[in-house]
């Protein structure tokens, strides 16, 4: 649709918030009005004459549920559209209705062109709050597509119902784990059209089917309710500028144009989202490239460790930006209260509430947080805080926890209490083996995950590295610390050697898109650069 719009002059550039919409262009009024406006996108629904009664036929007209008659026909509204250069979206509001009019679809194509996008729209699925409500055959819906008239964009979507303060469940992973089995074999773009006030909260689960392919596009909605223009700057901030379009109504619409085309506006980083994307932007939200793919190596973010205040505030006074590490432990005078974790108790310990206030005070810097906790009690408190902090505003960036099993609990209940309390993270898995053995459990969260290896567990030989690590970065982010040794048979003698073979793999891959971390006080990205 993009392209369309750009080739035909109506937007300067492939941006989904720069489209604009006509809702319900059904009976003649209306599409007139549709056709005369500025609109470039007209929205109509389409149901079968006399749909559910005895004096039901198989001739599409333009009506949204309750109405089952118009004065207008699909065909006739096809005619009038056609004539101008609007793009067209088609909803469906049942399967008894998309045959007759794929078919209608197809004759006009054939006898006069359809020389624009055509998007086909259906609730395929239940979604949040909306149990009781049956959901358009979606298998069918797509078998009808293919045979009939395969040229268009595919907009499947759930049925929802969103009435506060009684129905406000957001989407689950299984909703688009569900819609991602159903739509992931067709051959067309895709565009999820899914509910405004909805998708922040879901981000997690949203954004992971939004990556599972290049064809696929969000389509944002509103009902009566409107949303308020911080969440749809965090959609904005996290996106690409032409992977979603905002149906969303005036005055909302225009307030929130004013304020993404603000210069020097906080950026609302999603704190689970992919650490390369935080430091290394490919684009603002006015979709202006900011940097060559040359310049991204994850092996540039440098991993600062936080003792205390003092060596907080010299990091963010020093303005160069990366990870600030936290061991967060506590003691008995404070029992319960997360803490930074020093090299010796102090009369005035920095607590880790103190150390997201004095963080989420500085906009300037990128920097992101990696908490590795100590007990499961002091996950959860963590997590706690955690959430306040993002519900105040002062939380967006990376944030990556861990906690190593060895204390306590499993991968499994860890990822279940993050899932719980504060999912908005990458959860970062400690191994001690190689290859790590990832539990399954954890490989189905909802979370980003990552890996923290010891570099003296890395084998010696570089080409068995790089092809386990390869096989690693697919599916996570990979962190190697030099810390302590490991004598084994087979594996490096030492955490300096393992680097070495790490700097051999990073110098013979010359990759700028790895997601490889080091937490060294070697300067291995500055080494691979020179070699």
């Amino acid at each position: 649709m993009l392209d369309f719009l750009v080739q035909k002059g109506d937007i300067s550039k492939a941006d989904g918030l720069l489209a604009t919409w006509y809702h319900q262009a059904n009976n003649k009024s209306e599409m007139n009005k549709a056709l005369a406006s500025d609109a470039m996108i007209l929205e109509a629904d389409i149901t079968v004459e006399g749909f559910g009664t005895a004096n039901q036929k198989p001739v599409p007209i333009m009506a949204h549920p309750p109405d089952i008659y118009s004065d207008n026909t699909l065909d006739q509204w096809l005619e009038a559209v056609l004539d101008s250069r609007k793009g067209m979206k088609l909803d469906f509001k049942s399967l008894a209705s998309v045959a007759p009019s794929l078919d209608l679809l197809n004759e006009k194509n054939r006898t006069r062109g359809i020389n624009r996008p055509v998007w086909i729209n259906a609730d395929v699925l239940r979604g949040p709050n909306a149990d009781f409500l049956p959901p358009v055959n979606g298998t069918r819906f797509l078998q009808l597509i293919q045979e009939k008239f395969p040229d268009v964009t595919v907009s499947p979507g759930w049925k929802v119902i969103y009435a506060p303060p009684l129905f406000t469940a957001t989407y689950t992973r299984s909703m688009v784990e569900d819609m991602y089995d159903m739509i992931k074999d067709v051959s067309q773009k895709v565009t999820f059209p899914v509910h405004v006030l909805l998708v922040r909260s879901s981000w997690q689960h949203i954004s992971w089917l939004l990556s599972q392919s290049p064809r696929f596009s969000l389509t944002l909605w509103q009902g009566s309710v409107h949303p308020n223009v911080s969440d749809l700057l965090f959609i904005r901030d996290n996106s690409h500028p032409a992977r979603v379009y905002y149906d969303i109504y005036e005055p909302t619409l225009s307030a929130f144009k004013q304020a993404a085309r603000q210069q020097g506006r906080l950026r609302r980083y999603y704190p689970g989202g992919d650490l390369m994307e935080y430091f290394y932007p490919t684009h603002d939200s006015d979709f202006n490239f900011l940097s060559a793919g040359a310049d991204r190596s994850s092996l540039a973010i440098h991993w600062f460790t936080i003792t205390d205040r003092d060596s907080l505030l010299a990091q963010l006074s020093d303005g160069a930006g990366g990870m600030l590490v936290v061991l967060v432990d506590s003691h008995s005078d404070l029992p319960g209260v997360p803490l930074v974790e020093g090299p010796g108790r102090t009369s005035d310990p920095l607590t880790l509430q103190d150390f997201l206030e004095v963080v989420g005070s500085r906009a300037q810097g990128s920097w992101g947080l990696y908490l590795r906790v100590r007990t499961q009690e002091l996950l959860e408190a963590s997590l706690r805080l955690l959430d306040s902090a993002y519900s105040r505003e002062q939380l967006y960036r990376p944030v990556w926890i861990n906690m190593e099993v060895s204390h306590g609990g499993s991968s499994s209940s860890v990822a279940s209490t993050v899932e719980r309390l504060f999912p908005y993270v990458t959860l970062v898995l400690t191994e001690e083996n190689w290859p790590p053995r990832i539990q399954a459990t954890v490989t189905g969260s909802s979370q980003r995950v990552a890996v923290h290896l010891n570099a003296s567990l890395l084998p010696n030989r570089w080409e068995k590295l790089r092809l386990l690590l390869m096989e690693m970065e697919d599916k996570y982010d990979v962190i190697v610390e030099q810390e302590g040794e490991k004598e084994t048979e087979g594996y490096a003698k030492s955490g300096d050697e393992a680097l070495t073979v790490l700097k051999a793999l990073v110098v013979a891959q010359r990759r700028t898109d790895t997601r490889l971390y080091v937490i060294s006080d070697q300067p291995l990205y500055s080494w691979a650069n020179h070699e």
